[in-house]
């Protein structure tokens, strides 16, 4: 879950898959509209209040790629000088093992009698990229194994999330969360399965375009445009206005809503530093908006 936010919007962005029938993709008549606006255009943003140091919160990109992990030094700076970091969810060695149960059926239900054999053969090859077996990819759940071809196959470098929370750890820095790992796992998991067998198959059908499309996504993202990562994922037709209400609702405005008020008794100690999927910080709907809206200020600082 953790890579999951700065690519899961692009579901649609990828090339067919021969094994299934697959939707051609219709550029969007109307790009998303988040290229302007007062939360279209920085990475990091500093909250302050009356009487109470200030923090930060710092949009994220939950890939492993030098250029993402080499912060500038104003971020340094502002992480290095607060208390408590505070990422979406602690994704420690028992969090890991706990969020990986969470992927899984645990009675007899199977990925096949869920989704069908034709998409769970088309899904096992690419599912095998990522060390999931064909043994274990018959218990997975449709959510799941789409969040798992939603990001690139594991490489050597940790995402910018879980390496801050080390750089945390060796700071001695007090580490918090924000959601549980249910409530992680909720987001794509609450969804109707119409909609989790939905993606799964944009997702296998499109899934090379959407490997491609990681270097433009990570050139948006060090330009710090916030605007331009939300049109990238908008950028073609999906098959209905309200299914993708329904995604973004789920995966981002309500999360954003729960983030906003569970991470204010540390903004009010100050000296906090929040990472979260660059994506959360986007437009009216996004955190720092909600913040403002709560009485904070928030300036962007880079």
């Amino acid at each position: 879950m953790k890579r999951l936010l700065a690519v899961a919007l692009l579901w649609s962005l990828a090339g067919p898959c021969r094994a299934l029938e697959c939707t051609p993709l219709v550029p969007a008549a109307t790009p998303a509209a988040f290229a302007a606006g007062k939360y279209s255009q920085g990475l990091l943003f500093r909250i302050s209040k009356a009487g109470v140091p200030p923090s930060h919160i710092f949009g994220t990109i939950h890939l492993g790629d030098r250029r993402v992990l080499d912060l500038p030094r104003v971020v340094s700076a502002s992480f290095e000088q607060s208390r408590r970091f505070v990422m979406e969810a602690v994704l420690d060695e028992a969090g890991i093992a706990e969020f990986s149960k969470l992927m899984f059926y645990d009675d007899a239900t199977s990925f096949k009698e869920q989704v069908g054999a034709e998409l769970a053969s088309a899904a096992e090859p690419l599912l095998a990229r990522y060390g999931i077996t064909a043994q274990i990819a018959h218990r997975i759940k449709p959510w799941a194994a789409y969040m798992t071809l939603s990001v690139p196959p594991p490489s050597s470098l940790l995402p910018l999330d879980l390496a801050l929370m080390q750089r945390a750890k060796t700071h001695g820095m007090a580490i918090s969360g924000l959601e549980s790992l249910a409530e992680q796992a909720g987001a794509l998991g609450d969804l109707r399965i119409e909609d989790q067998i939905a993606l799964l198959k944009d997702a296998i059908c499109h899934y090379e375009l959407l490997q491609q499309d990681l270097e433009p996504l990570t050139a948006l993202y060090l330009k710090r445009d916030l605007g331009g990562l939300m049109a990238l994922a908008g950028k073609y037709e999906t098959r209905s206005a309200h299914y993708y209400e329904r995604f973004l609702d789920s995966l981002l405005w309500k999360r954003n809503r729960r983030m906003a008020a569970r991470m204010q008794p540390w903004l009010k100690e100050g000296n906090t530093f929040v990472a979260l999927g660059a994506l959360h910080l986007v437009g009216d709907k996004g955190v720092p908006a909600l913040l403002e809206r709560a009485g904070y200020r928030v300036t962007r600082i880079y």
